[in-house]
């Protein structure tokens, strides 16, 4: 077995492997996707008062509001326009802080692997033939 037929059974071996790993993470972060749902900006108001402080935000045509804990409280910044997500099924939900970014991380590694077998199959055909 020769040199370029050896880098051509590695590459395949990598191709698969990365291929496998990358699907494996698209499908994971599609799953995120599916049960969580989207999270939209809005901007909200935060209105302190004796029982608490309470947010109030506009979303899907309806006005909504919910207490705020004193640990969120502590975290805001600028009460007339604090930047805030709600989830898109269910706008109720608020969120003070941007949500978390595993969803895309997973989804970014995902499409890098596929990449990578999709080099690493050019690759190694180009080996075979040439080779």
């Amino acid at each position: 077995m020769d040199a370029a037929a050896t880098v051509s059974v590695i590459a395949e071996v990598i191709a698969w492997f990365a291929l496998a790993s990358g699907l494996g993470c698209l499908l994971i972060a599609l799953l995120i996707r599916v049960v969580d749902g989207p999270w939209l900006r809005t901007e909200a108001v935060v209105v302190d008062g004796d029982g608490g402080s309470v947010v109030r935000w506009f979303a899907d045509g309806a006005f909504y509001s919910r207490a705020l804990s004193p640990d969120e409280r502590a975290h805001v910044t600028n009460p007339d326009e604090e930047l805030a997500y709600y989830k898109q099924r269910e706008p109720r939900r608020l969120r003070l802080h941007e949500p978390p970014t595993g969803r895309r991380v997973v989804g970014i590694v995902g499409i890098v692997l596929v990449g990578i077998a999709v080099v690493a199959t050019v690759a190694g055909l180009v080996l075979m033939f040439v080779g």
